[in-house]
């Protein structure tokens, strides 16, 4: 009896340590930016979605103040992920985008999406949203004068 006792506590804890990993891999690589970064994900279902090409022309109009703002673009194209290394089906659940839908979120520091629609965004839209948040204002008073 003491030794089938055994026998199931250390295969009750290799169970667990093998779970280990499958659970830390399992939890949002995207959480990894809460609090530090601001992300921009864009849904297409595919790459030669003629929205997914609109956001793109705005991006790279406004590439130049999305570091200023703490700003990470995430592409989420089918089953392919820019940007992090989120699974798209994972993303997609998380954000509750259907395979087939354009979407383009803006998700704040604190890990809330500020800011969504079906349409591509205009930088100065985004930016407006991001430097009307109260975290934002804070950075901007702390940031060193030149």
């Amino acid at each position: 009896m003491k030794i089938r006792a055994m026998k199931i506590h250390f295969l009750s804890a290799l169970f667990v340590l093998a779970a280990l990993p499958l659970s830390a891999s399992a939890a949002s690589s995207i959480d990894g930016y809460q609090w530090h970064n601001r992300l921009l994900i864009v849904f297409a279902n595919d790459a030669a979605s003629v929205p997914l090409a609109q956001q793109r022309a705005f991006a790279d109009e406004g590439r130049a103040r999305y570091a200023e703002r703490d700003l990470v673009p995430v592409e989420v194209i089918g089953n392919d992920v820019k940007g992090t290394s989120e699974s798209a089906a994972a993303l997609r659940q998380c954000y509750g985008v259907a395979a087939n839908m354009f979407r383009v979120l803006l998700i704040g520091k604190d890990g809330g999406v500020k800011l969504q629609s079906a349409e591509p965004i205009d930088p100065q839209r985004i930016f407006g949203t991001i430097d009307a948040m109260p975290m934002r204002r804070e950075e901007t008073q702390r940031a060193p004068k030149s």
